[in-house]
């Protein structure tokens, strides 16, 4: 792989541009890299008995759609954001939340293990030790993004 970094004091935004052969899983994944580190500076906006707060994306272990309010959780609070599971799905596509239940998407980063129940569904333990369900129409995808469930050892 060939890096180059041309500095160009008159260009207003920075530009990446990926020349390869073929686009690839390692191309994908740079992809997704990139677009991870420029989404990290977002903050996300939460209000929590009428004070507002800016809370780091790393902060948050879910969100929770719950009569069509949807809320974000950490580790010792609950904040009420204004924006709905789709939109958070949209604006935060390519960071380390996943959606895993038609209510909830989870910060995978804050997952510490995962473990199949009986009904096709795993449960997620959070780094807090709070536990969530992922329900089984989302295990493949969840499964996919964090890298379990592929090729078997032999």
């Amino acid at each position: 792989m060939i890096v180059n970094i041309i500095e160009n004091s008159n260009i207003k935004e920075t530009k990446i541009n990926i020349e390869c052969n073929k686009t690839d899983e390692s191309i994908i994944k740079l992809v997704s890299l990139i677009k991870n580190i420029n989404n990290n500076g977002r903050k996300i906006i939460g209000i929590s008995q009428g004070e507002t707060y800016c809370l780091e994306q790393d902060r948050i272990l879910y969100f929770e759609s719950v009569d069509r309010k949807t809320f974000c959780y950490t580790d010792d609070s609950v904040f009420e954001v204004g924006m709905k599971l789709y939109e958070i799905d949209e604006k935060y596509e390519n960071t380390s939340y996943l959606r895993i239940s038609k209510s909830v998407i989870v910060n995978l980063n804050r997952v510490k293990s995962v473990k199949p129940e009986f009904d096709g569904k795993m449960l997620a333990t959070m780094d807090n030790d709070e536990k969530i369900y992922i329900s089984r129409q989302y295990v493949p995808i969840f499964k996919k993004k964090i890298g379990i469930g592929g090729k078997k050892d032999g």
